[in-house]
């Protein structure tokens, strides 16, 4: 897969997050809703940065970053939720196995990127690989 490939589906699967987040946020159910309801709408917020971030950088590239939702879809690996309630515990085994997809994603984007000699991606997505990782350590710890 290429740079400009991966980058697309990085960018196709942070846009349905994007939305499974906003689906968490609003149907968490059970004792832990105020945190966890205020903590997926930071993660939300910050989809929409690396969103931004993520086409601009491609852009910037003169690569063409996805932009809508039936092509998305069709190349997004990001599962959906229903739309009903969730409790708490499910709800972070949810965001769990999400995060990890992102430390892997984050981690072949940034092979890519050196391999393409584009320090500045590779920079961005180790970035990104930082923060991941910091919330899956974070999860790990609410859910012990």
């Amino acid at each position: 897969m290429s740079l400009e490939q991966k980058m697309n589906a990085y960018l196709a699967d942070q846009q349905v997050m994007y939305t499974k987040l906003h689906n968490l946020h609003w149907y968490i159910k059970g004792s832990q809703f105020f945190v966890l309801h205020a903590k997926f709408e930071e993660l939300y917020n910050s989809t929409a940065d690396i969103l931004d971030e993520v086409a601009e950088r491609m852009l910037t590239l003169g690569f063409t970053p996805v932009a809508n939702l039936k092509d998305v879809l069709a190349i997004t690996g990001v599962k959906e939720l229903e739309n009903k309630p969730i409790d708490s515990k499910e709800a972070i085994t949810v965001l769990t196995n999400d995060i990890q997809w992102w430390i892997n994603n984050s981690k072949e984007l940034i092979k890519l990127a050196d391999e393409a000699d584009d320090v500045v991606t590779a920079d961005l997505f180790t970035g990104y690989l930082a923060e991941y990782e910091k919330t899956l350590w974070m999860l790990k710890a609410y859910n012990s």
